[in-house]
């Protein structure tokens, strides 16, 4: 189901109690599949629960009438873990 949170937003309420439905019908069949044994793929279980936290996120908000604006996302910023270790080894090896 993995619809992204801006997509959600620009869904009717109605069509998000529907996806709300289908999610919650969908994390049921995923639990059964995993009490038999028969679940290949454990991550789609925490897929589903984000699901319906994310869809009932949007409905409460609306509900308590939130606005919130689509904000663009923010590239992460990731540390160079290599490029210390390698500055670390360069002033060692210069120091001895």
């Amino acid at each position: 189901m993995s619809i992204k949170t801006d997509e959600y937003r620009s869904l009717s309420s109605g069509e998000l109690l529907e996806k709300l439905d289908e999610a919650q019908e969908e994390f049921f069949n995923l639990r059964f599949q995993n009490a038999t044994g028969q679940l290949e793929n454990f991550s789609q279980l925490g897929h589903a629960k984000r699901d319906i936290a994310r869809l009932r996120t949007i409905l409460r908000e609306r509900e308590l009438g939130v606005e919130r604006e689509v904000t663009p996302a923010k590239p992460v910023k990731r540390r160079k873990k290599k490029a210390k270790a390698d500055k670390a080894d360069e002033s060692g090896a210069s120091n001895g």
